[in-house]
């Protein structure tokens, strides 16, 4: 493309569109001149484009959005610039020494600029906790693990009847069978050893019956209780048949709602992960004992920045809900199987990079997850 001066169009020029033609071609002037952009290429390359500073793009709509940070900023200008764009977003970070552009995006994620409310700072100045946006309190997460170790248990649960409970009503309603056979031989018995006492036990007889008579006066003495034990048996068997059933109904209706339960999980992790964020950046920026105490100071800028994090954010949310001053609390027992005892194994495995060799301590159990 040629100005009207004879000059060639190069790349980093500066123009300035001077009219939008009905034809939809373009004409503009710069340094080197006019020129009339066909409408062709106006609408294979031109794009419209315009630079706000990110509070300016609060609630605007674009096709296309750049982010240009010079320095460190917080999530506010972070969040703002990096969602104004409906196909794409861009990031240019300006970074010093050996941080990358991903650490400075990570630190202006964790970091929070906003000014403390009056009560806030008066509840610190009074030495008491005060709530913080986003944090849930002690009570509500406690609440939700506990909801969702009761649902991820009962479905394993319903899970593990239906692959064990086909083999153990089949056990039990043999077992069935077979007290029921012992009752009838055992009444036969019976009933032959009264017949046998009946014919022999009596004058002219007895002599040449001792034996059978022995053995009749015996069987009726011990059958009855055998047979009683057999009936007692076939009952408890009964009853187990019945509760088998129950069961394996129980565990079909379950496995039924499982996408419901599930989704149920899914909501809980959410509100679980938000909470966890929020106190992985409280945790960055203010490092408090009863994290550091447990994992050790924060690392330099990096990989393992970023787990401790995650592993603090995790850490400070299982002390809130179950009211821990410091570390992970108290071991469970080795029975235990609960959702104090999945909260500790889940902030113990997140934490296990920046904790020191220990004896062994048993066997931690990781909190299950649904459809991941």
């Amino acid at each position: 493309i040629i100005t009207d001066r004879g000059a060639t169009v190069k790349n980093r020029a500066v123009w300035t569109v001077d009219s939008i033609n009905t034809d939809g071609s373009l004409t503009a002037t710069g340094r080197a001149g006019t020129v009339r952009l066909p409408d062709i290429y106006v609408a294979e390359h031109v794009d419209l484009a315009y630079a706000r500073t990110g509070i300016g793009g609060q609630g605007r709509n674009v096709k296309g959005g750049v982010l240009f940070a010079e320095r460190p900023t917080d999530v506010r200008n972070i969040y703002v610039p990096m969602t104004r764009g409906t196909e794409t977003n861009e990031a240019f970070l300006v970074t010093t020494g050996e941080q990358t552009a991903l650490d400075m995006f990570t630190q202006s994620l964790a970091t929070d600029w906003i000014d403390q409310p009056a009560i806030a700072r008066q509840a610190e100045l009074n030495d008491t906790k005060p709530h913080r946006p986003g944090l849930l309190d002690g009570s509500q997460l406690r609440a939700l693990l506990e909801q969702r170790y009761e649902i991820t248990s009962t479905l394993e649960k319903a899970e593990y009847d239906l692959k064990r409970l086909p083999r153990d009503l089949r056990d039990a309603e043999q077992a069935n069978y077979s007290a029921d056979k012992a009752i009838r031989e055992r009444t036969t018995a019976h009933r032959k050893a009264e017949a046998v006492i009946a014919r022999f036990d009596r004058p002219l007889h007895r002599r040449k019956h001792e034996v059978d008579i022995a053995d009749a006066t015996r069987d009726i003495r011990r059958l009855p209780r055998l047979i009683e034990e057999a009936r007692n048996e076939a009952n408890n068997v009964v009853q187990r048949v019945e509760q088998l059933r129950l069961s394996s109904l129980m565990a079909a209706e379950v496995t039924k709602q499982r996408p419901s339960l599930a989704a149920n999980v899914a909501e809980i992790d959410d509100r679980l992960a938000n909470d966890s964020r929020v106190r992985s950046r409280i945790a960055r920026l203010e490092q408090p004992k009863a994290i550091t105490r447990a994992l050790g100071d924060r690392p330099p800028p990096g990989p393992a920045s970023r787990d401790w994090d995650l592993a603090a954010g995790r850490l400070a949310q299982h002390q809130a809900a179950f009211d821990i001053d410091d570390g992970f609390g108290p071991r469970p027992g080795h029975l235990d199987d609960n959702a104090y005892s999945q909260s500790r194994a889940n902030a113990i495995e997140m934490a296990d990079p920046f904790l020191r060799p220990v004896a062994p301590r048993g066997i931690e159990r990781s909190v299950p997850e649904l459809g991941r």
